[in-house]
């Protein structure tokens, strides 16, 4: 989704590197890394009966790392060591029975925002935003870059996205 404002700002929107989720939440991965982000909505069934090596975790750390950073998500070779060969498909499969109740105010929330920067600059702001949407549990936010933010579908879809989206924009705005 893109939202072009005018010629002084745009914020751009699109969906996230969910298959590294899906494989997190398939095979119970833990670490802080994996842990600080909410669980997949609708929750992925666990699998079981699968090994996956020691190092997997911190292999799923780097991937995800680069997967944020660069789409590492679709590239199969850059996948982890010992990434289960049924995921791919399983993950295919959920993705297409998932609900996709989708940014139903973004664009109002996010005008709401730009009229009342403008306001009080006295011109329209200049900033560029690029969203990535995930879809987790609750309602969840995390700036990833000075101009990238990563939100829940939950939070996209909410009046609560005001004082994040606000914030952020306040401080790219000149």
């Amino acid at each position: 989704m893109h939202f072009p404002g005018d010629s002084t700002w745009q914020v751009s929107s699109g969906n996230g590197d969910t298959f590294t989720l899906y494989v997190r939440d398939a095979l119970g991965i833990s670490t802080p890394t994996a842990d600080s982000i909410p669980p997949l909505t609708p929750p992925v069934p666990r699998l079981h009966g699968v090994a996956v090596p020691e190092t997997f975790g911190s292999a799923w750390d780097r991937w995800w790392a680069q997967s944020v950073s660069g789409g590492a998500e679709a590239v199969p070779g850059r996948w982890p060591v010992g990434l289960p060969q049924q995921l791919r498909p399983a993950y295919d499969e959920w993705v297409t029975h998932k609900d996709h109740d989708r940014r139903a105010n973004f664009s109002e929330v996010l005008h709401e925002i730009v009229a009342q920067l403008t306001g009080e600059l006295g011109h329209a702001p200049v900033f560029a935003l690029d969203i990535v949407e995930v879809p987790v549990r609750g309602q969840f936010w995390r700036r990833l870059t000075t101009n990238s933010v990563m939100v829940s579908e939950e939070l996209m879809a909410s009046r609560n996205l005001i004082a994040p989206l606000e914030s952020v924009l306040r401080e790219l705005a000149h």
